[in-house]
């Protein structure tokens, strides 16, 4: 189902598109401005510019794939590459398994680029840092299907780029808003509210639960682990407690991502050309 010269001809591409090599210098600048600022405080300076640095290039990491993987899908239906694939002995399912791939490699890269910047701004905690690193590649992982997700549903470029940043926005805040709703006054309408929640944080990926940056400094165990109690997610709570912090992280990157691949071939395979 995955065709290997198309998930290449995608690398290639991404090697040759601008963006990426933008991003990969932005990476360096952004951990030098990291350093810069570390050295500007009086106490902890290391620790500063890695929790600063993580923040930052977290951040810059995920817009940086968001933008490629929107912008690259688009520009193939606008410019009828997707016509010319399909006229070949190429199934659609093949077509879109091969993107998500290929996506993800790039995110992987990505990920594994800012870990290495986060790795030289100080003396991370090895345990904490190796965590956070894996944690990091699946949450980039996670957004590149969902952005190769809403650019084939969403005719616009812009407009898919904005939808899957909006969504990556809701899975940083989610657990801050199941804690909200649980401590609303107990009416019927809050009651109600209280369980859509739920049901969204269950069919949205927890990326607030992932690459927590205390865990560069003081480690997973030191930091408490995930640092969430049961009423910011029952169901991620008794997740974590059966499965611990590992098995949960790997159990949500492969969930979303099947689940938006299969949202993706739910209205491309059905859409005429």
């Amino acid at each position: 189902m995955i065709s290997g010269p198309l998930v290449r001809y995608i690398l290639t591409a991404a090697v040759r598109d601008r963006l990426m090599l933008t991003l990969l210098l932005m990476i360096a600048t952004g951990a030098a401005i990291s350093v810069f600022l570390g050295g500007a405080t009086i106490t902890e300076k290391e620790s500063f510019a890695l929790v600063f640095g993580a923040s930052g290039l977290r951040f810059l990491g995920v817009v940086g794939v968001v933008l490629f993987c929107c912008f690259y899908t688009r520009r193939s239906f606008e410019t009828k590459e997707v016509e010319f694939l399909l006229s070949r002995p190429l199934s659609r399912m093949t077509f879109l398994v091969s993107h998500a791939c290929a996506f993800i490699l790039l995110a992987l890269l990505v990920a594994a680029a800012v870990c290495g910047a986060v790795f030289f701004l100080g003396k991370p905690n090895m345990g904490g840092f190796t965590l956070w690193g894996a944690s990091l590649g699946v949450e980039y992982a996670i957004m590149a299907v969902a952005s190769l997700f809403f650019a084939m549903v969403v005719s616009s470029a812009s407009g898919s780029a904005l939808a899957a940043l909006g969504l990556y926005v809701l899975t940083r805040l989610i657990g801050t808003l199941l804690g909200i709703a649980y401590q609303a006054p107990e009416t019927i309408v809050f009651a109600a509210l209280n369980n859509a929640m739920e049901i969204v944080s269950v069919l949205v990926p927890r990326l607030d639960l992932m690459a927590q940056t205390s865990w560069l400094v003081y480690g997973v165990e030191g930091s408490g682990g995930f640092g969430f109690t049961e009423e910011a997610g029952a169901y991620a709570y008794r997740l974590v407690a059966t499965l611990g912090i590992g098995g949960f992280i790997f159990l949500q990157g492969i969930f979303s991502a099947l689940l938006f691949i299969c949202a993706a071939a739910f209205d491309f395979i059905r859409r005429e050309f």
